[in-house]
């Protein structure tokens, strides 16, 4: 060991061991980070001054550091484009430019003034300078992207404003180089201009087409596609260094153009955001922490001075940048300190600007040594701020109201052809909502018979295929197999045993003149389900989608599932990136369209209306192109929107368009239960009534036994006033409970019986409250109350109060009750109750 250490020579030349101790610094610096609580960025950025060439001297910034650098921060960039939500970002494409000209022109101005009459700088080095402050580097993306609020409408106009404010600033640079050497004028402004919009024009048009082209003929070549995106990416970061623009806008331009290209739950985007913050990024944090001369700290306080002049000029220029966005939008205050923590970290456009302003003989050494101060504070301070006030964002957003629609979704995806396995593996996570905790479940069902050892045998070989597919986009699976005589009745088995809501299934477009529909196992299929159903015939990748056709029948608005089904559509749509031109009759356009563009996520849709639903194929044809996805909405015979040409569409169109991806929806034909129409069942129990919605008053605080009784009836009678209801309050007030002091802790079971009631009913009232209740000793929490018709026996109510005693007197479940928040709690409670008592019983 210490022959080791001495033969060790600092700084270390060895490649071998410059890569073993930076991995160890991007392994075990973010740990021991994070458990104080500070960002990982930041520790890294401090790994790499200490073991830089002006602490420990462990490593020196070479060429080697200088390159990986580079390549980390142009990955860096190309993420923040490629991760971006582009239907969010054209929307707020106003707002990113508004707030680039804020978060440039303010420090901008503010350095300016501080370098003509504080710093006494030249008029050129002033503006420099203001191209220094008012550029900003998104270093804590990485940060927003792992706690999820990269989709949050301020991140993404951040985001977008990195553009502006970037391009400003090299602008600005290039104005004031060309001014001091005198290389500036109407050649310089032609060629510049004409150069930045010929590159712009090149790789706006053309990366999306040359991606397309690609990605569709490499299928099920990961690698390959992966390789591609990074070619492009260096390829494009290059050029638009050729033209005068700075390499990172370059790298941000092509994550945007190909960003439709890579859905975000898919295998691809997960393998670059994993190579990206596992390796190329940690690698540029390292490389700017390398830039700190720990030497030229020591020396005086003229350099402390200076830097703390600088950064003082970015935090107040970039917090009133984000301010003032802020108050114009909205924005709450946990928004607006993101923003400004995203946008005051400085280091790649900062960089440029320093170097050349110095070659060119405008900065210093001084000056320089400052500027690297100023972007290891800003480096430090912008992450911790994304992280403190990032995670706030998050929680703002989850306790947004709940949608019934954002329902957890258990998607089935019957496979039985190993090549369309993973076509059918990506519609099911791209129409996965994006906050559901519940697997995929991929469904292979063998035939019962002689070979049933080698059918099951090969369908787990597919099963694994799908389950590493999905893996790779970092999606839960569980994989399930069946043995049945019939295949579709394997396939329902699993639905009801795994309660699957939505069913992925594919077909190849062939039928028979006998079959119906598909064939003889999916028209079973539809006859024996009611969940949604995706009937998909996929030809190539669903991700070089251009746009989405939507096609809807007359009355299919009116099908019970629709709200689902548009639902899956939307969050399909949004992953590929795609718009939606919408075919239908001009009665169901207005309300589906309407959905589309306010129900999150919002699409664009234009709609393109028929005057007869049968005209849906030779209106559309002409316009189908091999870029365009087909989704059919359809239904089952027998529902009130069923038409017969439902029947024939999907064999037309596979017939004249085969090489068309087309995608056939059914809604659910089940009554999906409202929260109106919720009611707690006590299952395993004929005795004890359900508490349907109108009869539970929840939440309830600061309220007399009276007025929780009156809040419990006046859904069932007419308002508050109804002389019924006061007529049983009074009577139930006066009654005795049921249950016996100390059986039921916080809780009065009482009936009563009226002439207003045909059923016995019952009725549940929660207070958080400790209510005092007439002829009950202590207080209560709780209240059961039974309301009968008069001729109901007896017994019958004291069977139900029994029932409901019993119940109640499982473990824990009254202190459950009283802590419910919701009515899914309420039902909740009692199912475990339920399952207890059950136990017991047997």
């Amino acid at each position: 060991m210490n022959q080791f250490f001495a033969n060790l020579q600092v700084p270390v030349h060895d490649p071998v061991l410059i890569f073993a101790i930076v991995m160890l610094i991007i392994l075990l610096v973010p740990l021991l980070f994070n458990r104080i609580r500070i960002p990982g960025v930041v520790g890294l950025i401090l790994a790499g001054t200490i073991v830089g060439p002006s602490a420990m001297g462990l490593l020196e910034r070479d060429s080697t550091m200088i390159l990986l650098g580079t390549v980390g921060l142009l990955y860096l960039m190309f993420m923040a484009g490629l991760s971006i939500d582009l239907n969010k970002f054209e929307k707020l494409r106003n707002r990113s430019i508004l707030f680039g000209l804020f978060s440039f022109f303010i420090p901008q101005g503010l350095a300016v003034a501080a370098g003509l009459y504080l710093l006494d700088y030249s008029l050129f080095t002033s503006l420099l300078l203001g191209s220094i402050v008012g550029s900003h580097t998104l270093l804590a993306y990485p940060i927003a992207n792992r706690i999820g609020i990269i989709k949050n409408t301020a991140v993404t106009m951040t985001m977008g404003g990195t553009i502006v404010t970037d391009s400003l600033s090299l602008a600005v640079l290039a104005v004031v180089a060309g001014a001091v050497t005198g290389d500036i004028g109407p050649t310089f402004w032609i060629t510049f201009i004409s150069m930045v919009t010929g590159y712009v024009v090149l790789i706006v048009l053309g990366l999306p087409r040359l991606g397309r082209w690609f990605l569709r003929d490499s299928r099920n070549e990961t690698n390959a596609e992966f390789v591609f995106l990074v070619a492009l990416l260096f390829i494009t970061a290059y050029l638009a260094g050729l033209v005068g623009l700075a390499p990172i806008i370059g790298a941000f331009l092509a994550g945007l153009t190909l960003n439709r290209l890579v859905p975000e739950a898919s295998p691809l985007m997960s393998r670059v955001q994993f190579v990206g913050s596992a390796l190329f990024i940690p690698f540029f944090l390292i490389s700017v922490g390398m830039l700190v001369d720990v030497g030229v700290l020591t020396e005086g306080y003229e350099v402390w001075i200076l830097a703390g002049v600088f950064t003082g000029l970015v935090f107040i220029g970039k917090l009133m940048g984000a301010v003032f966005t802020g108050l114009i939008y909205r924005y709450t205050k946990e928004e607006t300190i993101t923003v400004f923590g995203l946008s005051s970290p400085q280091a790649a456009a900062t960089l440029a600007v320093t170097l050349v302003g110095y070659e060119i003989g405008l900065f210093d050494q001084l000056a320089v040594n400052a500027v690297v101060v100023m972007i290891l504070i800003t480096c430090m301070v912008g992450p911790w701020l994304v992280e403190r006030f990032g995670r706030a964002v998050a929680l703002q957003e989850d306790a947004s109201p709940y949608n019934p629609s954002e329902a957890p979704q258990r998607i089935l995806i019957p496979l039985a052809n190993p090549a369309t396995a993973e076509s059918l593996m990506d519609i099911a996570m791209m129409m996965r909502g994006k906050n559901s905790d519940e697997p995929l479940f991929p469904l292979t069902v063998a035939r019962d018979g002689a070979k049933v050892d080698s059918q099951v045998a090969a369908s787990e070989k597919m099963l694994s295929h799908a389950v590493v597919h999905a893996a790779a986009a970092d999606i839960p699976v569980l994989p399930v197999t069946r043995v049945d005589m019939n295949i579709s009745n394997g396939i329902m088995r699993a639905v009801k045993e795994l309660r699957i809501s939505d069913i992925v299934i594919g077909w190849n477009g062939q039928i028979s003149a006998r079959q119906k529909i598909f064939g003889s196992i999916l028209d079973k299929l539809l006859e024996q389900s009611d969940e949604i159903v995706l009937v998909t015939k996929i030809e190539h990748p669903v991700n070089t989608t251009k746009r989405v056709i939507l096609a809807a029948p007359p009355l299919i608005d009116r099908e019970p599932g629709f709200d689902s089904a548009i639902l899956t559509i939307q969050n399909l749509c949004d992953q590929i990136g795609a718009d939606i031109l919408l075919v239908s009759t001009e009665l169901n356009s207005r309300r589906i369209k309407e959905i589309l563009t306010k129900q999150e996520p919002k699409i664009d849709t234009e709609a393109l209306i028929l005057s007869e639903w049968t005209e849906v194929i030779r209106i559309t044809g002409p316009r189908f192109s091999e870029d365009d996805l087909l989704i059919i909405m359809s239904t089952r015979e027998g529902s009130l929107a069923w038409q017969h040409s439902l029947h024939r569409l999907p064999r037309i169109i596979s017939k004249r368009y085969p090489r068309l991806n087309f995608i056939t929806v059914y809604p659910s034909s089940a009554e999906k239960q409202s929260d109106v129409e919720f009611k707690i069942h006590f299952e395993g129990s004929d005795i004890i009534p359900p508490i349907p919605r109108e009869n539970i008053a929840l939440n309830q605080t600061g309220l007399s036994a009276k007025q929780l009784l009156i809040e419990m009836l006046a859904s069932r009678f007419d308002g508050k006033s109804d002389e019924r209801l006061s007529e049983i309050v009074r009577n139930v007030m006066k009654a005795d409970p049921d249950n016996l002091p100390g059986e039921l802790p916080d809780v009065v079971l009482t009936h009563y019986k009226t002439r207003y009631i045909k059923q016995p009913t019952l009725f549940l009232g929660i207070s958080s409250d400790n209510i005092q209740f007439l002829n009950v000793e202590g207080s209560f929490n709780i209240i059961f109350l039974l309301l009968s018709s008069e001729d109901t026996p007896d017994q019958r109510n004291l069977n139900i109060l029994g029932s409901l005693a019993r119940l109640l007197g499982q473990t824990n479940t009254i202190n459950k009750l009283k802590k419910a928040k919701s009515l899914a709690e309420i039902s909740g409670v009692i199912s475990v109750a339920n399952v207890s008592m059950d136990d017991e019983l047997a």
